[in-house]
């Protein structure tokens, strides 16, 4: 189900974007729910809620963290591919945490093609629509609470896939 990203010592322009306690929230929340179902590892998740509850307050947090693990059990369900990810930290961004930031920032800007598109290449097109609900879930708390992720133009994501079918994504860890 996922794949865990190599660790470059390189700081690359992702590193700012993860700056952004949004942005930070969701990939790193992503980041550590995955490698502790690919590692059963609880620490990974003790520190997914830990994230969420500083940004959200802890019963927010865990409602929010909660709608995040039903996105990646259903990512889990109907990937196309192995989930990939960087370690948890890192800064950088591979093409699947790329996609789950599309879909959250679509859903909270109402792009709907953002939303669709970043969907579509994570998933077989059959189960795209729980996927998108449950990404729109995760972005409606996440919005409740201020935790508003910058717009990601639809151009960066279709960047993003090409450059993903060129390179194979490295990745340091995956989940399926």
């Amino acid at each position: 189900m996922a794949s865990m990203e190599h660790e470059d010592l390189a700081e690359c322009p992702a590193a700012a974007y993860l700056r952004q306690q949004p942005e930070n929230l969701v990939v790193n929340g992503y980041r550590n729910w995955v490698a502790g179902l690919a590692h059963s590892d609880q620490r990974y998740w003790d520190a997914a809620w830990a994230a969420h509850a500083r940004a959200l307050g802890p019963i927010d947090g865990q409602v929010a963290l909660d709608a995040m693990a039903e996105l990646i059990r259903q990512l889990g369900a109907c990937a196309t591919c192995p989930l990939r990810f960087y370690k948890p930290g890192a800064g950088h961004l591979c093409r699947d945490e790329c996609l789950v930031l599309g879909m959250v920032s679509g859903a909270q800007h109402g792009d709907e093609d953002l939303l669709v598109q970043s969907a579509r290449l994570l998933t077989c097109s059959d189960t795209c629509i729980e996927v998108i609900e449950r990404a729109s879930a995760y972005a409606g708390i996440l919005f409740g609470h201020s935790q508003r992720l910058a717009p990601i133009p639809l151009s960066a994501i279709a960047d993003i896939d090409m450059r993903s079918v060129f390179s194979g994504s490295p990745a340091s860890g995956s989940l399926h």
